[in-house]
């Protein structure tokens, strides 16, 4: 099975865009190369991946380096969606921190630019968890 969760071995499904230069056809492919990209620790990838209007040098070593110390464990795309140059895709991945052995999620809303027939992940937006109501007593002051 692919990196991505994908019912379909690596070679057939990311290994194609990360192996060659077969571009992914949707900003839902590219997103999940991107995940095996960082499962595979291939920071070229990320690189070349990036749309050359918002890729910094610094983001690239900084992906480098925090995906040297995680295990990925999970991917879940919660929606996809194109129109026209434009794409968005909402995600969730669970890793696990390697030297804590904490478990991570990670939760994002990621836009997608189509430039000269390619798609390249232009920047996401991290989904905080849902707040929890504090919890209260329910019981009132004339139940005691």
């Amino acid at each position: 099975m692919c990196d991505c969760g994908l019912n379909s071995s690596f070679a057939l499904c990311c290994g194609r865009y990360l192996d060659s230069e077969t571009p992914a056809p949707t900003p839902e492919a590219l997103m999940r190369s991107r995940y095996s990209a960082f499962c595979r620790k291939n920071g070229q990838y990320l690189e070349n991946t990036q749309d050359p209007q918002t890729r910094s040098p610094l983001d690239t070593k900084a992906n480098n380096e925090w995906a040297r110390g995680v295990e990925f464990i999970n991917l879940e795309v919660r929606r996809s969606s194109e129109e026209g140059t434009k794409g968005v895709v909402e995600f969730v991945a669970t890793f696990r921190d390697l030297a804590t052995c904490q478990i991570h999620t990670h939760h994002e809303i990621s836009r997608f630019r189509k430039q000269a027939g390619r798609w390249y992940f232009r920047d996401g937006k991290i989904q905080q968890p849902a707040q929890q109501p504090p919890v209260t007593n329910s019981s009132s002051a004339k139940d005691k």
